[in-house]
């Protein structure tokens, strides 16, 4: 979890104090921390909402001519139709491409088969003129491999598995994980803060908000481990249905490659990042997704 996170969770517990401050006989009701809990609960999910819908909203330039014929060919042979799924381009952050409510992003900074879409060019200049700059080792050797080993049918597989994403509403499952950590943190830090009221308040204060904060970081990570692999692996499968096994099998070795990238670059002082990929991000690791995707693309073939 960033420090940024960290912080928004800090100032969202002034809020919560505030109103057991206005009202300390609900603090001491036994319904009264869980009705607390719920009520941030639902504000955290509410402001994660908002930033969705505002992400979705600030997004400008779509596929256009035979790109925009070529993704909707690739909607119909999933069996879903083009007129409900929204295209946009964007810089993802190395993500190559994204799913967000109907809205599936492609990333034309790495994805060859936007090349000659004249729609892609102020995505393009944006991150060449406010992203490129600021990569550090990693980023940069990540975007250039990414250009060089996405191979088109490896662009195909990955967004069909973004559209995996979209099939399966994990935008707004996700929202709902995340009302259900903030509610249930919220609920471990205010009865941890009613032990500690009787010796100080505003000590009950500051533990409260430091094990609620430790509660959210653990509680994503378990939710990573147990929601988003699982979630990822659907897509996979998705994916996998309605590609052809050079797809697969492309997709397969990209990934694979990919973590290669990753593990050179970790840096060894990093404590985090001696995490499983799948509890630090909820993404399967390159090669274990290798192994299940060149099994897929084998069960194709018989």
């Amino acid at each position: 979890m960033s420090m940024q996170n960290i912080i928004a969770i800090i100032t969202l517990s002034w809020p919560l104090i505030l109103f057991f401050y206005c009202f300390p006989a609900l603090l001491l009701n036994p319904i009264g921390p869980i009705i607390g809990a719920i009520i941030l609960g639902i504000y955290i999910w509410y402001l994660n909402y908002k930033q969705h819908t505002a992400a979705i909203n600030g997004l400008l330039y779509s596929p256009s001519g035979a790109h925009k014929e070529l993704f909707e060919s690739w909607i119909r042979s999933c069996n879903i139709d083009p007129t409900t799924i929204n295209l946009k381009y964007a810089y993802t952050a190395q993500q190559i491409a994204m799913a967000m409510g109907n809205l599936v992003i492609i990333d034309p900074t790495c994805c060859s088969i936007c090349d000659e879409d004249a729609s892609n060019i102020p995505v393009i200049n944006v991150f060449t003129q406010m992203y490129a700059p600021n990569l550090n080792t990693l980023q940069k050797q990540r975007q250039d491999s990414h250009k060089e080993l996405l191979t088109p049918a490896a662009q195909c597989f990955i967004f069909k598995h973004e559209l995996g994403h979209v099939a399966d509403n994990y935008s707004y499952k996700k929202l709902w994980v995340i009302f259900t950590i903030g509610t249930v943190a919220t609920y471990i830090a205010i009865l941890v803060a009613k032990l500690v009221i009787p010796f100080n308040g505003v000590l009950a204060i500051c533990v409260g908000v430091l094990v609620g904060t430790i509660a959210d970081i653990l509680l994503t990570y378990a939710s990573n481990l147990l929601f988003k692999v699982s979630a990822e692996k659907r897509a996979d499968i998705f994916a996998a249905q309605y590609s052809s096994i050079e797809e697969i099998t492309a997709a397969a070795h990209f990934f694979e490659k990919d973590q290669e990238i990753i593990n050179i670059h970790k840096d060894p002082n990093d404590l985090l990042l001696k995490l499983p990929l799948q509890i630090l991000s909820g993404h399967p690791d390159g090669t274990t997704r290798k192994t299940y995707l060149l099994k897929l693309a084998a069960e194709k073939k018989s």
